[in-house]
């Protein structure tokens, strides 16, 4: 996949949006983002030739947030947010 997109909330705190975009980059690199809607969240520039999937989605934002484990459960489309 080019990019994977989606919706994350914390607990007690609002819906945010992430998206992992492959770039030149070695490694992962994460930066904070707003939309022009306002709603927040995190952008990912992601290596280009490193498998992404749902597991390496879920633990390289559980590391960079301080969660353990998610739930996965159907929320708002990340697209209408932003």
């Amino acid at each position: 996949m080019s990019s994977v997109e989606g919706a994350y909330r914390l607990a007690g705190g609002d819906w945010q949006v992430f998206i992992f975009s492959r770039r030149d980059v070695d490694k992962p690199t994460i930066t904070d983002s707003t939309w022009a809607s306002g709603v927040t969240g995190l952008h990912v520039a992601f290596p280009r030739q490193t498998t992404l999937n749902q597991t390496v989605v879920e633990s390289l934002l559980g590391n960079h947030l301080g969660v353990d484990s998610w739930s996965v459960v159907r929320g708002p489309d990340s697209m209408v947010l932003r």
